[in-house]
């Protein structure tokens, strides 16, 4: 046996013993009960009215439903209050700063809007970061792009915290059982 039929069969036998372990990928449909991205789907968000407010929601709202809108009878409603902060990294001798990073900070809650009492409290963060030049246009640009790549990656933490919570919870068909 090469080394190369070895790897296939030992692969074959990890992908064989998978299903046996009882994972299921988290996203998954089952044709017994809703997905957890059917679930997703049924949530709302609320966001301050402000720039990262309105990218953190509508990135948020794009990929927890196909559609990217709020339900017209949300399930639940995710509240978010973020903050936003920069830190100069590199400094040179004459006080330039040549690299910042973005810090983006977002305590949210997941709020059943049956009772309006909060279900889950978390905390979603990241940092990207950006290099400063000479022209103040590129800094900016350079900025705002840092930014948005901030909320893309908090709004998609966000969204595997609520499915990891939605997966933990029983299904309303499971319940009828």
């Amino acid at each position: 046996m090469s080394w190369s039929d070895f790897r296939l069969a030992a692969l074959l036998l990890v992908a064989l013993a998978l299903p046996a372990c009882g994972f299921t990928p988290l996203y998954a449909e089952h044709s017994d009960r809703a997905g957890i991205a059917a679930e997703l789907a049924l949530l709302d968000v609320k966001a301050p009215e402000n720039d990262i407010g309105r990218a953190l929601k509508y990135d948020l709202l794009d990929i927890l439903s196909s559609s990217g809108n709020p339900p017209a009878n949300p399930a639940y409603r995710v509240e978010l209050v973020p903050s936003l902060y920069e830190e100069d990294v590199a400094i040179e001798r004459d006080a330039d700063v040549t690299r910042k990073n973005v810090v983006l900070v977002v305590p949210f809650r997941l709020v059943d809007t049956a009772t309006d009492k909060p279900v889950l409290r978390s905390v979603a963060r990241t940092r990207t970061s950006y290099n400063r030049v000479d022209s103040e246009f590129a800094n900016i640009t350079a900025a705002r792009d840092a930014r948005e790549r901030a909320a893309k990656a908090v709004a998609e933490d966000i969204k595997l915290q609520l499915g990891i919570h939605f997966n933990r919870q029983p299904r309303m068909a499971d319940a009828t059982l």
